[in-house]
């Protein structure tokens, strides 16, 4: 299976999750993330918003935000092609940006990866060997390269995102691990 492919069928599968589902899931996936050894060691934390049928965050976020971490989410930079992780205080500073994903609006806090623990990524597909599909625009590898060796870089998936082994390229970056229902 290409890239392409994989995509077009996560998607529809994800998009197809009626409400009850999905709020089960990301209930278990939160369970996972909050009890995991990484998030509990962790002090700063960045994770993706999640938009539309990714598996929920938000909640992620707000735990975090209460737990004492400092918790950054990305700021996409579109004309520039990169990303960067921007801290918040509170999960109501993210506002709609230009493809109605939620972000910060106040740039001031920019966080250098380097001091990041522990990145949680979204993704179409990944594989048991840390293998990911994202969205194509290459954002996310982009900005992974540049974390410390030691922090760690956790997909959040659904498990029917998990496949036996997904196509990668060169300049794709490999998970550390990936949490599901």
């Amino acid at each position: 299976m290409n890239k392409f492919y994989i995509r077009k069928i996560m998607k529809e599968k994800r998009d197809n999750l009626c409400n009850w589902q999905k709020e089960k899931l990301d209930s278990i996936i939160f369970e996972k993330v909050i009890k995991s050894e990484e998030y509990n060691k962790a002090k700063s934390v960045f994770i993706f918003v999640s938009y539309k049928s990714e598996a929920d965050t938000h909640n992620i976020i707000k735990a975090a935000l209460k737990d004492g971490k400092l918790v950054c989410v990305p700021k996409v930079m579109y004309k520039s092609g990169y990303m960067e992780a921007v801290g918040i205080y509170d999960f109501n500073e993210l506002k709609e940006g230009a493809y109605k994903i939620l972000e910060p609006q106040n740039t001031n806090l920019k966080v250098e990866e380097t001091s990041i623990d522990i990145c949680y990524v979204p993704g179409l597909a990944f594989d048991k060997s840390g293998g990911r599909v994202g969205y194509g625009g290459g954002y996310y590898d982009r900005f992974l390269k540049k974390l410390r060796n030691d922090s760690k870089k956790i997909g959040l998936a659904y498990s029917f995102q998990i496949l036996d082994k997904v196509p990668m390229g060169k300049y794709d970056v490999c998970m550390d691990g990936v949490i599901s229902n």
